[in-house]
């Protein structure tokens, strides 16, 4: 099987354009307000419980389920800058190969 150089740089090139674009995840600012003002509806608890005995958990889920979201949305772009990287370095390799 031969090593198949020009796909390899054309995929590498193309998966560097996605790779941008999961860089740019962004506009999760509401999200994270969201979560911050959950967090502070938290601090009265008896005035939540007073609304709706739900109301604590459900702030507490919601809250837990943004903050993942919100990491991995980061953790995501930073495989995305890393990854760039590598895969600069792949098609650096492979231009000396004629």
């Amino acid at each position: 099987m031969a090593l198949e150089v020009k796909k390899i740089q054309s995929l590498s090139a193309q998966s560097i354009e996605d790779l941008k674009t999961i860089e740019k995840i962004g506009g999760l600012e509401h999200l994270a307000q969201l979560s911050d003002e959950l967090k502070k509806a938290m601090a009265d608890e008896e005035q939540l419980r007073a609304v709706s005995l739900m109301l604590p958990p459900y702030f507490a889920e919601l809250r837990k389920n943004l903050g993942f979201l919100l990491g991995t949305a980061k953790s995501l772009q930073t495989h995305g800058v890393n990854r760039t990287k590598d895969i600069q370095g792949l098609l650096d390799q492979l231009s000396h190969i004629k």
